[in-house]
């Protein structure tokens, strides 16, 4: 059997957004994912998907040439899932793990692959009730996604510190700003992925995991980077899903553009690998990113370390000329204004320090999510019902 990359010469992007379905009035997860699929299968609310737990959904957008388009995308499912959410006296909830909630109370989703998964990995699948934001980037071939995925590895860490967003667990402040990236490595292939020179070595690494019954396709590697054999992409999955639509797509803009300007160095010949001793350091800031986010001080060989905000202004900088080309500088921008403010888990620990309430927590992100929407996208708003309106208030 012979791998083929679907390769694509356009950087084409896409999104996916792994959600929370709360009780709108005690703000716990409740296991609702079947009825609200079944009606959105009903009212034609295309791509909500189920998740591994009941009290999940995921939506996704379709491939889109740039970040504004990908961002209308979901805008505009986001808008519609959450009418239908409040027609059930739900909420969503958008953060890298539900505060509160009690991963042993949570129910597994039907599908066959769950059940297979969770036959397989037991505990750590009851307990991966985690909330993911993954971005596809496309890649003209096999080993153009490879070379570029060991390059960003050396990005993981300012990833992961925008986007941290998971800092308490079962009501427990865990002292990270990203729990859910731990959990996520409990996972026998989960985590940084191995180096593959070429794609020749990556089919045979496959091969031998597939062959000896280890893994049963490509999505039981549960890497932080890999590629994606039917998009023909690149698919970063150390994120986590992040409060506002706004402050997702400036990741996104990141992303996108380090992948255009890394491509691109590849093909005028001007591109310098990641030493081997990138990768050795790379579990280490990697760590540092999910226990101090922004303010954590990674490891930069032959550099003095630096403080990945600082990373990321520089970044952001050297990133805008890319960025106006593929029309996202403005959201690129946007991550000036969270390295200067703060991220979704220090956000959290803020408004904790208000009430001293989880509740309150979870209450604050999704007026977080819902206040984004509205105060960008109010045209649509008057197209649905009232309580999206209601929620919108004067924007309206």
């Amino acid at each position: 059997m012979k791998f083929h990359f679907l390769g694509t010469n356009q950087y084409s992007i896409g999104v996916e957004i792994e959600l929370q379905i709360l009780d709108a009035s005690t703000y716990d997860l409740i296991p609702q994912s079947e009825e609200l699929l079944s009606v959105c299968k009903e009212i034609g609310l295309k791509r909500v998907k189920m998740e591994i737990h009941q009290s999940m959904l995921e939506i996704d957008s379709e491939i889109s040439s740039n970040v504004k388009e990908c961002r209308e995308f979901l805008e505009n499912r986001f808008i519609q899932l959450n009418e239908l959410m409040e027609s059930f006296d739900l909420l969503l909830g958008i953060t890298g793990t539900h505060p509160f909630q009690k991963w042993s109370d949570g129910l597994i989703s039907k599908g066959a692959r769950y059940q297979v998964l969770h036959e397989k990995f037991q505990w750590l699948v009851r307990r991966m009730n985690v909330y993911g934001l993954h971005v596809h980037v496309g890649m003209p071939s096999g080993d153009r996604a490879l070379a570029v995925s060991r390059a960003m590895i050396r990005y993981l860490p300012h990833f992961l510190a925008l986007s941290a967003n998971s800092p308490f667990w079962q009501g427990v402040d865990t002292g990270m700003q990203s729990c859910r990236v731990n959990i996520m490595e409990s996972f026998p292939s989960g985590g940084i992925p191995p180096v593959f020179k070429n794609w020749q070595e990556f089919e045979y690494f496959y091969h031998t995991l597939h062959s000896s019954g280890t893994i049963s396709s490509l999505k039981d590697l549960y890497w932080f980077i890999r590629p994606n054999l039917s998009f023909g992409t690149i698919e970063f999955r150390i994120c986590d899903a992040m409060s506002t639509l706004t402050e997702t797509m400036a990741l996104v803009a990141l992303i996108h553009c380090l992948c255009v300007k890394t491509s691109r160095e590849i093909d005028e010949g001007v591109f310098h690998e990641c030493s081997l001793e990138d990768h050795w350091i790379a579990p280490h800031n990697q760590w540092i990113a999910a226990r101090d986010g922004l303010e954590g001080e990674i490891v930069v060989l032959d550099r003095k370390n630096e403080k990945i905000g600082d990373a990321v202004l520089e970044l952001v900088d050297e990133l805008m000329p890319i960025a106006k080309e593929l029309n996202c500088n403005e959201e690129l921008s946007y991550l000036r204004k969270i390295v200067c403010e703060g991220n979704g888990a220090q956000r959290q620990r803020s408004h904790y320090a208000e009430t001293l309430s989880l509740q309150h927590v979870v209450a604050k992100a999704n007026e977080e999510f819902k206040a984004d929407l509205c105060k960008k996208y109010s045209p649509f708003v008057g197209q649905l019902g009232e309580s999206v309106r209601e929620e919108c208030g004067a924007h309206v």
